[in-house]
């Protein structure tokens, strides 16, 4: 257990710096902050701040996914051996950096495909038949996928924010002598790139499956609409079909109370 202060001080950090992996803080917002102790990274169930020469996991083993986190760490842990970075040719805090950013995009894909389903699965029962049941799984269902677009965009914007900040970027090359190798540099922006392309990905296939959802819910309106026109030109004929009979049996009436059959006079 580490206390702020001690963090703060051995890793050169302010603890503004700290509420941004602060599990306690909700609706944290994804981010990859640069400082000159290390890169500070908050994305989806990923808190860790990148050293030189180590990583420290925050929270690591409390995520809902187990499995996901397993998988994380022994993917760092492979990436980070010795023996690994003459065949990768990255600097530690990349290839560090490179194990989240892929653990992150794990991460989408399978929340993507889970999405996808609902998507696909709601959008064929509406298919068939429209009702109550299946309208609301469709708002649930469509709720689901703003939120999980919404994520998305939030960790695409994390890293395009690093990518248009050249002192971030700067800031990021922990390994670096007084003069900053512009090898690294580059390797570090084809690393952020590749990301962000890939996030991309993910967030135009989103955006095509909510322009889905979108057609349908209108659709589903329109019918809805329609529906709702003929229950009530069916109940306008009935209404006007009631008024005619009970005009039909007033004039009756009237003409009977006054009519004189002279059988009254016998």
């Amino acid at each position: 257990m580490f206390k702020k202060s001690r963090l703060c001080s051995e890793h050169g950090l302010e603890p503004r710096d700290l509420r941004k992996i602060d599990s306690r803080v909700p609706n944290l917002v994804p981010t990859i902050l640069a400082r000159r102790g290390g890169i500070l990274v908050n994305i989806l169930h990923i808190r860790a701040m990148v050293k030189r020469d180590k990583v420290l996991l925050f929270d690591s083993y409390g995520s809902t996914d187990s499995q996901l986190h397993s998988a994380f760490v022994y993917n760092l842990q492979h990436n980070l051996r010795p023996h690994h970075q003459s065949g990768s040719g990255l600097a530690y805090e990349f290839r560090a950096l490179e194990s989240i950013l892929v653990s992150v995009l794990d991460a989408l894909r399978i929340e993507l495909g889970v999405v996808r389903g609902w998507t696909s699965g709601v959008l064929e029962e509406l298919d068939d038949d429209v009702d109550r049941e299946k309208l609301r799984t469709l708002l649930q269902v469509s709720r689901k996928l703003n939120a999980f677009l919404s994520r998305a965009k939030a960790v695409k914007n994390a890293v395009v924010e690093v990518l248009e900040n050249d002192q971030d970027m700067q800031l990021m090359y922990l390994s670096s002598t007084p003069t900053i190798d512009s090898e690294g540099m580059d390797q570090l922006e084809l690393l952020l790139e590749s990301f962000d392309k890939q996030v991309e990905e993910v967030v135009a296939e989103t955006t095509q499956l909510q322009s889905d959802m979108s057609n349908t819910q209108e659709v589903v309106e329109l019918i809805l609409d329609n529906n709702r026109n003929k229950l009530l030109a069916l109940d306008l004929k009935t209404s006007i079909a009631t008024m005619g009979i009970s005009a039909g049996t007033l004039w009756a009436g009237l003409f009977g109370m006054n009519l004189k059959s002279h059988m009254e006079e016998l």
